[in-house]
Order: C-alpha cells, then sequence, then structure tokens
C-alpha cells in the first residue's frame, strides 16, 4: 500500500496528534464523527480511508513551490520560474518560460524542483543573457576600451 500524500499543514496536525495523545484510533473517530477542533480542520479534507492510511502505513507531504523558485517541467525537462500559484485548490502554478520569457500554467504533479546544477545553469545563462545584451548595447570604440581594459587586468 502506498503512503498517502498530504499537506504540511496536515502533517503538522497528524504529529501534533500523535505528539499529544499518542493514541491515533481517537483522531480517527472524531474525523469520522465530523467532530475535529477548528485546529484539526485542514484535516477534514482527507477521508477517513485516506487519513487512516496516512497514520498507520505513512504519509509523504507534498512538494511545495515557492513564487521565485526554479522549477523543471517533468514534460519537456525545462527549467521554469514560479511567478504565481494560481489557487484553484493550489494544483496549478503560474511559470515563465526560462529564455523565452512565455508564460503558462502547469499542474503541480508535472512540476518538480530544480537541482542546484540545474539553478547554476539556469542563472549562468541569464548572467550571459544579459552581459551579450550590455556588450550589443556598446559602441564600436566602448568595446575596444573595455577589451583592452579586460586584457591588461585594469578592472
Amino acid at each position: 500500500m502506498d503512503k498517502q500524500i498530504i499537506t504540511y499543514e496536515q502533517a503538522d496536525k497528524i504529529s501534533e496528534w500523535e505528539y499529544n495523545t499518542g493514541h491515533p484510533g481517537r483522531l480517527l473517530k472524531l474525523h469520522a464523527k465530523n467532530k475535529l477542533s477548528k485546529r484539526s480542520e485542514c484535516l477534514q479534507s482527507l477521508s477517513l480511508d485516506q487519513l487512516a492510511r496516512a497514520i498507520y502505513v505513512g504519509y509523504e507531504v507534498e512538494e511545495k513551490f515557492e513564487v521565485g523558485g526554479f522549477v523543471v517541467n517533468m514534460h519537456d525537462g525545462t527549467v521554469l520560474k514560479v511567478i504565481n500559484k494560481i489557487t484553484e485548490s493550489g494544483t496549478y502554478y503560474e511559470v515563465v518560460r526560462c529564455g523565452s520569457g512565455l508564460k503558462e500554467s502547469i499542474h503541480r504533479d508535472r512540476l518538480r524542483h530544480a537541482t542546484p546544477t540545474e539553478i547554476a545553469e539556469e542563472e549562468k545563462r541569464r548572467m550571459d543573457k544579459k552581459i551579450n545584451e550590455i556588450w550589443i548595447g556598446l559602441s564600436d570604440y566602448e568595446r575596444n576600451g573595455l577589451y583592452k581594459k579586460l586584457v591588461r587586468g585594469d578592472y
């Protein structure tokens, strides 16, 4: 049987309940009777089966993507930057495709966090693009002067 996937908030409440009472069966009874306290209301969105699986089999906390973070589209492997979380149950994220600047909405199941190597490569690519834009914007005279300074080490 697979582990249940739950939110950070639900994981905190289950951990808090187990720490304070040490008796998960009571939590299931309260859930079944729809008598969870306001503080544990986030567990009510889980079915009784899902909560039982989370308590007795185990759980994994769903990935949370932060605005401004780098993610990878698992479908095509492109690096994207999260620019907005769409509130439709929090399942879609608005991202911008690095390089082209195109915006799109992608379901969180198709995203994963970018690795440090992928982030470093993307940041280097962005910096190279900015440097190229600056270089192209210089006159021939300014380019020659900058080139001479860099060759001599006068920077």
